[in-house]
């Protein structure tokens, strides 16, 4: 009996590990507003400046080559809105999930919008 409990233990892990967040794959930021005229000025200064790709995998965020490893990537859920939480030591960094393609990160007036290019 204790070789199917530690077998059935087993398979669990094997089926656990393999679960992700969903939100995997290379984002193109832009900085955004709302506030109408702050968000104009954004628009106008980051077509100057261009886009940055962020890589969000399973277990790590990658920008500029650096790749930062978290403990644990997962998605959160309150007040009806959802977050992806990124946890590290003990410490939470949250964005939040604006549909199945994009993130946001920030406080209203100014936000770092993140799409979804490719998974």
């Amino acid at each position: 009996m204790k070789p199917i409990k530690y077998m059935a233990c087993a398979a669990l892990l094997v089926l656990l590990s393999g679960c992700d967040h969903g939100y995997e794959g290379v984002y193109e930021t832009r900085a955004d507003s709302s506030n109408e005229m702050m968000s104009q000025l954004m628009s106008d200064f980051s077509g100057l400046v261009g886009s940055e790709q962020i890589v969000i995998g399973k277990d790590y965020m990658e920008h500029n080559g650096e790749r930062t490893y978290f403990d644990d990537i997962l998605v959160r859920e309150s007040a009806g809105k959802q977050y992806l939480v990124f946890v590290k030591d003990g410490q939470e960094e949250v964005w939040t999930i604006v549909n199945e393609t994009t993130l946001m990160k920030g406080n209203g007036l100014v936000n770092v919008v993140m799409e979804r290019v490719a998974e």
